[in-house]
């Protein structure tokens, strides 16, 4: 009889779409919100980390001796063959000269493997003992080293740079 009533059709109450929509839009723009915030950190951080790295290494090129100096062997790493600075190194003893490495690794490898401990003079192109070498300074000045045969190897490779 309610049917007739009210022309055949039944009555059906319409959920509430209005809240669910308004708490839908919300958390999206929340998401949104946070997941930029987030990215803004990232950016921030990256950016603070990479400008620590820069200081750190126009320092570290500041700190690196003269051209025409020679290097003691105990601010190197004879693996890396770079100059080391004022960062401590290990030393290890092997037949009658001593070697350096920046960490045990280094020392590892320079105990285990004999031709870690050889270089070649660039201007004789002979091989060198690094335990006994005289050491300088690459010319990039990028804080690699060169291993050289005597002092007056070195002094004609200095000649080498003022040409």
């Amino acid at each position: 009889m309610s049917m007739k009533a009210n022309g055949g059709k039944k009555s059906v109450k319409k959920p509430a779409k209005k809240k669910g929509k308004l708490e839908e839009w919300f958390i999206n723009i929340l998401a949104i919100v946070l997941l930029g915030g987030g990215l803004v950190v990232i950016v921030y951080m990256t950016t603070q980390m990479s400008s620590e790295h820069s200081k750190d290494t126009d320092q570290y090129l500041a700190s690196l001796p003269s051209q025409s100096d020679t290097i003691t062997h105990s601010k190197i790493c004879m693996v890396d063959d770079i100059y080391q600075g004022d960062y401590p190194t290990l030393s290890v003893r092997l037949s009658a000269n001593n070697y350096y490495g920046c960490d045990a690794k280094a020392i590892h490898e320079l105990s285990s493997k004999q031709n870690l401990r050889f270089a070649i003079d660039p201007v004789t192109k002979r091989k060198v003992d690094k335990g006994s070498a005289v050491v300088g300074l690459h010319s990039k000045r990028d804080g690699k080293v060169l291993y050289f045969e005597s002092e007056e190897t070195f002094t004609q490779y200095l000649k080498t740079l003022d040409e």
